[in-house]
């Protein structure tokens, strides 16, 4: 398989898809974490996008890398072919870990590169303030359900918990905020979410569709 000389416009829209995720991903690793995209149309000039290139002193324009071409040659010459983490060392001595990722194109064939390197010889400190939490008293919690059931009852949890908060709530106004708090978190996106919330709060699934209506009409 050959590698494409110019990009279809579908294939540019594949491509710059994953430019959002080499952010994400560099936020959440950190900055001793460097992400890189390759466009394989022109592998003199393969990086199209690069977060916290210095590690590597390159930048948007810069080549592709020996390690990446041997990487798309073994999946060349076998599909199934997929390039575990690896270690290199850099020319500074500074040892990385990195994955790459082969980014298809419309039509099947390799169009980019999603790389992501390490430099494990950054400090420990700088690695460990990553991974710190926050000082803020209030955290963002977030609902890790094992099923939808588990995942429905702790986001009831968390709305009731909302709702302990605020000051002269009814009890005839609670569970119109209950079923409020969990429409905006977004819980009824899950099919089952309806039936499941209206055996929790002992109510019918049409009293659960009649304040959805009302919420809708606000």
């Amino acid at each position: 398989m050959k590698l494409a000389k110019a990009l279809s416009e579908a294939d540019k829209k594949i491509l710059s898809s994953y430019f959002p995720l080499a952010d994400l991903l560099a936020s959440l690793l950190g900055d001793f974490a460097e992400v890189v995209i390759h466009e394989l149309s022109e592998l003199s000039c393969s990086v199209v996008k690069i977060v916290n290139g210095f590690h590597t002193e390159r930048k948007v324009g810069s080549p592709i890398t020996d390690k990446a071409l041997k990487i798309l040659k073994e999946y060349q010459d076998n599909f199934s072919y997929l390039e575990k983490s690896y270690f290199s060392t850099m020319a500074n001595g500074k040892v990385m870990k990195s994955t790459t990722h082969i980014i298809l194109g419309e039509k099947g064939q390799p169009i980019g590169l999603f790389c992501i390197n390490l430099n494990l010889s950054s400090s420990f400190h700088s690695i460990l303030q990553t991974f710190q939490i926050p000082s803020e008293p209030h955290l963002n919690n977030e609902a890790f359900g094992a099923d939808v059931g588990h995942l429905v009852e702790l986001a009831l949890q968390k709305a009731a918990l909302q709702i302990s908060n605020q000051a002269n709530v009814t009890a005839k106004n609670k569970t119109k905020l209950l079923i409020s708090l969990l429409n905006d978190s977004g819980i009824f996106e899950l099919k089952e979410a309806i039936n499941l919330v209206a055996e929790k709060l002992g109510i019918t699934k049409h009293a659960v569709y009649k304040h959805l209506r009302e919420l809708k009409s606000c």
